[in-house]
């Protein structure tokens, strides 16, 4: 019990930036602070904190320590939380890594109407277009497109990704419109660069065109940048329906190809199989599939959508 005072007294220290800060949150004084992290220095042998006479930084192996030691502490508020029957009040920090273009285009419209639903819960959100480590990296609930392939967690689908390849009718009344994937030989093509690996994301057309060359005249890494270069009319762009359809709506962009277009893959709220029960990650999971499901048009196929 003495090392996991010592722990939460560190993870205080970090959060608050100083001692004082700490003990404000722990209920102790800032010199109990001080000594129940002296404690936990001795006994691991290194320093983890760099202390000024007003505030406190991460040293290297403090960094390390750190996000693990803060998971645990929030393992055992949850735990707590389960313990004490209080699913009808979730409550604390949860924190959730997905893309930007999940985040800025289907997330945060819905962002206030969850905050109003649950205001005991505390969102730390982080776009980030790698795959993380949800256990290493800690993190509650992360939005992943493809398979699932670890045993050790639980994804429930939001639903299936469709694209669509559209452009602004001033780029088609100067290019014209194309008939066939095949006749792209001839567009300007505007294509997304997977910041991870480098390589080009594939276009998602049917057979027998599934893995043809699409010429690239811009490359971005970006999505938002992709659509402002497709309604700036410098070319066609590869878009996911739920980033398109307001512009299609509006008219500023126009549907091309969609019956050669097929799904790829889907999108899911995935989580660590160990924290199934926490009444956080639950009403989460449960809000966003419940409200996202609710845009159909936005997981609808491209032929689809107005042309």
């Amino acid at each position: 019990m003495e090392s996991f005072a010592s722990i939460a007294a560190f993870v205080h220290a970090v959060e608050q930036h100083s001692f004082a800060g700490a003990a404000r949150v722990a209920g102790l004084s800032p010199s109990a602070i001080g000594k129940a992290i002296g404690r936990l220095e001795s006994r691991l042998g290194v320093r983890l904190l760099n202390r000024t006479t007003r505030s406190v930084s991460l040293t290297e192996e403090g960094a390390v320590l750190f996000e693990r030691y803060r998971s645990i502490l929030d393992e055992v508020r949850d735990a707590e939380t389960i313990v004490l029957n209080s699913r009808s009040v979730p409550s604390g920090r949860l924190r959730v890594s997905l893309p930007h273009i999940v985040g800025h285009h289907l997330l945060m419209p819905l962002l206030p109407q969850f905050l109003r639903a649950y205001p005991g819960i505390e969102l730390d959100l982080e776009f980030e277009d790698r795959v993380v480590d949800i256990v290493a990296e800690g993190f509650d609930v992360v939005v992943r497109s493809g398979e699932l392939n670890d045993a050790g967690l639980i994804a429930r689908q939001i639903g299936k990704q469709h694209f669509v390849v559209c452009g602004s009718p001033d780029y088609l009344a100067r290019w014209g419109y194309p008939e066939s994937p095949g006749d792209l030989v001839g567009h300007a093509c505007i294509r997304f660069k997977h910041l991870s690996s480098g390589q080009l994301a594939q276009w998602a057309f049917a057979e027998p065109f599934d893995r043809m060359h699409v010429p690239r005249s811009l490359v971005f890494n970006n999505t938002d940048a992709g659509l402002r270069a497709a309604r700036d009319s410098l070319g066609l762009a590869h878009l996911p329906v739920y980033v398109a359809q307001p512009y299609l709506d509006d008219g500023s962009l126009v549907a091309v190809l969609t019956p050669y277009m097929v799904p790829l893959g889907s999108l899911a709220l995935v989580w660590p199989s160990n924290r199934q029960l926490s009444p956080k990650i639950r009403v989460f999971v449960d809000f966003v599939v419940e409200n996202m499901a609710a845009r159909k048009v936005a997981f609808a196929p491209a032929s689809k959508l107005p042309a």
